[in-house]
């Protein structure tokens, strides 16, 4: 019994040191791997719960992280913008469908094993600064990269939908055999056809090595668009002459941004961060993430105030002090809401004007674009995304928009450049009312009068002309002034003082002198001359016509 009991003894104890290094060894495991990924970022930024209304886009990225990937990852950092300002632009009948994007690691032996060396670095999200913050820390090393389990992994963890129209789509690269592993791609492939997954690969590579690789056959399973691309192509974006100032407009916009709560700072140096790593790979693809930042995909309901205030206006009243910014500390509702409107008109301005110039770059885009630079990333994506979403009864808005329309006849340059231009002349003819005057009595000088017809003829001054401001084209300026070396004077209402029924005064930087000006001088007119005091309506020397005079 002695003996028996000493063997037990002895066999617990040896238990108990199996158990003790198999947690070691664990524990080594799990720091080994927090060490290799310690260096993620110092900006912490946590995901936040989603909430989808109406039609949906979700979309997986499966990206080969193995040591021969470098070039993929380059060509995913340098094209994300490019995808997302295209996906950006969808819609279904009237809807904005809400983008949720996830994205997987796979192939790298920092990995564990038992994952089958696969890691989820992103659930379904619709934070596309968090998207490009991951894959910005995304990095290569040799493994196993095995298609089958990561296709099973991304359809067994994320949250796929139950909407019927949505779409949904994997889109997995990589350059090694799409059968290795020991989930079979067939398996994956037909748990994904269940779920209504579209499956696209894109190997990196030949194309016909890929076929041969069975990445042609797991696209025909899965339903979806084969395609290869070279990983190592250096990204080349044209510059359009929209560039510059599509570029200063993103800046304008980051400063309507109204960061709240706790990690709302950390959200907003995080949109910086991601505008500063879209700088890496040029302007064009800059300017491709500021054209995604004006959609209505991209919203920032969890840390900024304008987005959470469009999204439900008791967020003022049900916010504690502590969350909101220094500005807001103290101050009444009612101040509250007129800020936060105030920037969401601002920044609404923003946006509209970047949608402009995004038609007229996207027609410049069509005529410079080299059929070559079809073998990437952002093309491969596209291409099938654009088939799948008509069969979903998606539209990409820069289809339907480049079809029917053409880009406005508006040049808001060409309008900066003659403001600029006449900037230092419009100073040296800008005269006192005494001159005016005098300069008014001289043969074959026109007093012009802009106003609407019905102010003008009620009271304009004596011996004024009119023609309404809305009216200005070269042939009517013709008709009541022939010659572009007339000398002409005008006046507005900011010229007058009290009389606010027919001299109302605007806004002075909106006052009429400064587009009468402008369009004058842009048409040709170069002696012209604007009266630059303030006159009060009962001054002696100012002389009135028209019927209300003198009622």
């Amino acid at each position: 019994m002695k003996n028996l009991r000493s063997v037990l003894k002895v066999s617990l104890l040896s238990l108990l040191v199996i158990m003790v290094a198999a947690f070691q060894l664990h524990a080594f495991q799990v720091f080994k791997n927090m060490v290799n990924y310690r260096n993620i970022s110092s900006i912490s930024v946590p995901m936040m719960p989603i909430a989808v209304k109406g039609p949906s886009i979700r979309v997986a990225l499966l990206l080969d992280t193995s040591n021969s990937m470098d070039g993929l990852i380059e060509q995913a950092k340098s094209r994300l913008w490019e995808i997302l300002a295209q996906l950006g632009t969808a819609h279904k009948e009237e809807a904005t469908p809400t983008l949720l994007i996830s994205l997987y690691e796979y192939g790298n032996d920092r990995l564990s094993s038992r994952s089958q060396f696969v890691r989820q670095v992103l659930p379904f999200t619709t934070d596309m600064d968090l998207v490009s913050k991951k894959l910005f820390e995304l990095t290569t090393n040799g493994g196993e990269e095995y298609c089958g389990a990561v296709i099973g992994q991304s359809l067994k963890e994320l949250d796929w939908g139950r909407e019927a129209n949505d779409l949904r789509l994997i889109y997995i690269a990589g350059n090694e055999g799409f059968n290795q592993g020991p989930i079979p791609y067939q398996q994956s492939c037909a748990n994904a056809a269940e779920k209504d997954v579209v499956i696209n690969t894109i190997f990196c590579g030949p194309y016909e090595t890929g076929i041969a690789l069975l990445w042609k056959q797991g696209a025909q399973v899965g339903k979806g668009t084969y395609s290869s691309i070279d990983q190592n192509q250096a990204t080349v974006y044209i510059e359009t002459p929209y560039d510059d100032t599509i570029l200063q407009l993103n800046k304008q916009l980051n400063k309507t941004y109204i960061p709240f709560g706790s990690q709302g700072t950390n959200y907003q140096q995080n949109q910086v961060a991601q505008d500063k790593n879209a700088d890496t790979y040029g302007k064009g693809n800059t300017v491709n993430r500021a054209l995604f930042k004006s959609s209505k995909n991209y919203s920032n309901v969890n840390w900024d105030l304008v987005d959470a205030y469009r999204k439900d206006k008791k967020v003022v009243t049900q916010m504690k002090e502590e969350e909101l910014p220094e500005n807001f500390r103290g101050k009444d509702q009612q101040t509250k809401v007129k800020l936060i409107e105030t920037q969401a008109a601002t920044r609404d301005s923003i946006q509209q004007e970047i949608a402009l110039y995004k038609i007229q770059r996207s027609t410049y885009l069509k005529q410079h674009q080299s059929e070559d630079d079809q073998d990437n990333l952002g093309a491969s994506i596209l291409e099938p995304l654009r088939k799948k979403a008509a069969e979903k009864g998606f539209t990409m808005g820069d289809d339907k928009e480049q079809k029917n329309y053409q880009a406005s006849l508006v040049d808001y340059q060409g309008f900066l450049g003659i403001s600029q231009e006449i900037q230092e002349y419009r100073e040296g003819r800008k005269i006192n009312f005494k001159r005016f005057k005098k300069m008014s009595k001289e043969p074959g000088v026109i007093v012009l009068d802009t106003r609407s017809k019905e102010m003008y003829d009620q009271k304009h001054f004596k011996g004024a002309i009119h023609l309404n401001f809305s009216d200005f084209t070269e042939e009517k300026l013709a008709k009541v002034i022939p010659s572009k070396d007339t000398k002409i004077l005008i006046y507005c209402n900011n010229n007058i003082a009290n009389d606010p029924k027919f001299f109302a005064a605007k806004s002075l930087p909106l006052a009429l002198n400064i587009p009468t000006f402008i369009n004058l001088y842009g048409y040709g007119y170069k002696d012209i001359y604007e009266l630059a005091d303030l006159v009060p309506i009962e001054d002696a020397d100012l002389e009135m016509e028209g019927t209300a005079v003198g009622n």
